[in-house]
């Protein structure tokens, strides 16, 4: 007999979360909001980097946390990995497979 899997309750009720100094912040992974950032990702241009980064933030954070966040004034090395782990956590893939999506090609 295979393995049988399900989606139970607790699974779809359980919020991702990141953590940012000592603030934990839940990120919204359901499908309509996932697929708008990766829409909004996906067909972005390089030049519209950040405005995509601080749309992708509001879907999964809401706007007061994004704003919070955006209030830090973080480097853009923190703010890009922030953007990567926010991904992550919305989509359940690890970081390193979020990153290698987003590279530029060029590189």
């Amino acid at each position: 007999m295979g393995k049988l899997y399900t989606l139970d309750g607790k699974l779809l009720t359980e919020t991702p979360e990141i953590r940012v100094g000592e603030k934990i912040y839940p990120v919204d992974n359901r499908k309509k909001t996932v697929t708008k950032i990766l829409d909004a990702a996906t067909s972005a241009t390089k030049n519209a980097s950040a405005d995509v980064i601080d749309r992708s933030l509001e879907l999964a954070l809401g706007k007061p946390a994004a704003k919070e966040l955006n209030d830090m004034d973080l480097p853009f090395p923190a703010y890009m990995q922030l953007f990567t782990l926010v991904i992550s956590a919305a989509t359940g893939e690890k970081p390193e497979v979020v990153e290698q999506r987003f590279q530029d090609p060029a590189e």
